[in-house]
């Protein structure tokens, strides 16, 4: 499935990458003891406020904690009226059968902008913390970047390819990232890979290609934890801008959130 979106001339596209809100059911509940609504729409304005020109904002999964029909219709309401183009995939807390998937079905989707394009994949796995990209996705994720071998990709997904080095978190990560690596090794026009899952930002390289994962728009990870454990770090998001000629510049903003204390002492969430 292909989509466009229109790219101003000699300008950088600017993408917006959030991820892991954990909308409930109700705006007025919490999740471990933060408020995933009000978190959200705090790093939204700080967002709308402190970036004038956006292009995209993808969502890299788990928009839902409760994935019930009202979350999801909320939240598409709340991004509707930004009058900006946004697109979200599925993470480990998702319902697959009521995600609202941008082109109306799990397979993977391009978004084709000037020089680049953003490809979307599900790696969600029904009853599963841990990730895992079907078969036939990774064979149409080829197609793709064959067909837009002329053009300068990114890939998004939920789970991370490659390890944290916090072990908890590891045991979840996407279980073939092998044989992702093998289909993006077979392009050379592939930029950087995103993700989410992991609830802070990360960088690794592989091959020239950058992965890049997210702060969560809630609650963040302990980095480097042998267990499960929550980190005081603030709520936040990333910005890209992809640059005409294949380069690209990223950055990770923080946002000051008002809150109670985290519930640290939860064994997962």
């Amino acid at each position: 499935m292909s989509l466009s979106i229109s790219q101003p001339p000699q300008q950088p596209y600017v993408i917006i990458q959030i991820s892991d809100t954990h909308l409930m059911d109700r705006a007025d509940l919490e999740f471990v003891r933060m408020n995933p609504e009000q978190s959200f729409h705090t790093v939204m304005q700080h967002i709308l406020t402190h970036h004038p020109q956006i292009d995209a904002i993808i969502h890299t999964g788990d928009v839902a904690q409760v994935p019930v029909v009202e979350t999801y219709a909320r939240y598409q309401a709340y991004m509707q009226q930004l009058g900006i183009p946004f697109f979200q995939i599925p993470g480990n807390h998702d319902e697959l059968s009521l995600f609202p998937f941008p082109s109306g079905e799990s397979q993977p989707t391009a978004i084709e902008s000037g020089n680049w394009c953003l490809i979307l994949l599900n790696s969600a796995v029904k009853g599963r913390i841990d990730g895992h990209i079907k078969a036939a996705d990774l064979q149409c994720l080829h197609d793709l970047l064959e067909q837009y071998a002329d053009k300068h990709v990114i890939v998004a997904c939920h789970h991370h390819p490659f390890a944290m080095q916090s072990h908890w978190i590891d045991q979840h990560k996407l279980k073939n990232s092998e044989d992702l690596t093998d289909v993006l090794a077979r392009h050379s026009n592939v930029k950087a890979v995103l993700n989410g899952h992991v609830h802070q930002d990360a960088f690794t390289e592989w091959e020239g290609i950058q992965f890049l994962s997210t702060p969560s728009t809630c609650v963040q990870f302990k980095p480097f934890s042998q267990d499960f454990a929550l980190d005081e770090s603030e709520p936040g998001y990333r910005v890209l801008y992809l640059h005409q000629d294949g380069q690209f510049d990223s950055q990770v903003y923080r946002v000051k959130y008002q809150r109670t204390a985290t519930n640290a002492k939860i064994s997962g969430y």
